[in-house]
């Protein structure tokens, strides 16, 4: 859910900023700040959490969202910002030297924000994720905390090694399970989540560990064979992610038939995967990266199916919505 993988990050030309685009002799300004936090890309973790609440909303027959029920849902979304930019900033503070050589526009490489000030506002944002996680209780400081440390590792340690993605995908993993930390269930299988919890949130996380993989090599021109690794991962979050309705349909609690939900999960893989599929045959840059755009943003699609399956169309088309203001502040603020 974070940082400077390829899946999070395109590695398309940026045009040099100029010292008034990134600050002025006045002081602050918010724009250097929104693009090293990459804000339009927090979107997709606020569907992963707007997703795991619903779903767990509708283990106890809820399927609207009321004001006292949104209220906890409010601190779960303050957490996911918070710890989804973190891995934003730090992913900058720990490439700097490599983002001055070949990424210059960016915030810290243009000097437009201090690596200082940086780093500790990507570790006071990541205390204070913890911090608004633990409103659910121990199971969410615990999540949060996870994520955090996830964060660290990926950035600090992981990232130039083979267990990259599947760190990026447990991030994500995580996140979705932040989103269902009200859980409260009878039937659990691990760490209080039921089969199903754990179904959906290994999908989304496999789904972006595939994705990362597609995208580890996509400042050059990649090899046919990762990309075809990468979309293969990709294509097995599917499958978690369509087995889900399996384990719920004997209780009663699908609000679509099992057949739409087939149907509605095979067009959604040809929808999302097709351009990650014509990459492989051209495997250039710039192909490689409208794949990779294409396919984050369409964890947004991925999560509204979610909430179609279990809870009130309304709450499907409301989760979607959050994909507005992601293209919105595309437009401004650049995702990579």
């Amino acid at each position: 859910m974070n940082s400077n993988d390829g899946s999070e990050n395109t590695s398309e030309p940026l045009a040099p900023a100029t010292s008034n685009e990134a600050q002025t002799s006045g002081g602050f300004r918010l724009h250097p700040w929104m693009q090293l936090m990459r804000i339009g890309n927090v979107f997709t973790a606020f569907a992963n959490i707007l997703m795991g609440y619903l779903v767990v909303q509708s283990d106890v027959e809820i399927f609207t969202l009321t004001a006292h029920d949104a209220w906890p849902l409010v601190g779960l979304l303050a957490a996911t910002f918070c710890l989804y930019s973190s891995g934003m900033v730090l992913n900058d503070v720990f490439d700097i030297e490599q983002d001055k050589s070949q990424r210059s526009a960016r915030p810290l490489a243009t000097g437009a924000i201090s690596l200082r000030v940086a780093a500790r506002f990507g570790m006071g944002l990541m205390l204070a994720g913890i911090l608004f996680a633990s409103t659910a209780g121990l199971s969410g400081c615990l999540l949060g905390c996870a994520i955090a440390v996830s964060v660290l590792l990926y950035n600090r340690v992981l990232k130039k090694t083979p267990l990259a993605p599947l760190m990026m995908g447990m991030c994500r993993t995580l996140n979705v399970l932040l989103g269902m930390s009200y859980v409260d269930s009878q039937q659990a299988m691990f760490c209080g989540f039921e089969k199903h919890h754990l179904l959906i949130a290994g999908g989304i996380g496999v789904f972006v560990a595939g994705l990362t993989w597609f995208a580890r090599t996509e400042a050059r021109t990649s090899n046919r064979w990762l990309l075809s690794f990468g979309v293969a991962v990709m294509a097995l979050g599917f499958v978690c992610l369509s087995s889900f309705p399996t384990d719920l349909a004997p209780s009663g609690r699908l609000q679509l038939k099992p057949d739409s939900v087939d149907l509605l999960f095979g067009v959604l893989a040809i929808l999302i995967l097709y351009r990650a599929v014509a990459a492989i045959f051209d495997p250039r840059p710039a192909r490689v990266q409208v794949g990779v755009v294409h396919c984050l943003r369409s964890l947004i699609f991925l999560d509204a199916c979610v909430v179609a399956i279990v809870s009130h169309s309304n709450m499907a088309v409301l989760t979607i919505a959050l994909l507005l203001p992601m293209l919105t502040i595309s437009k401004w603020i650049r995702t990579t």
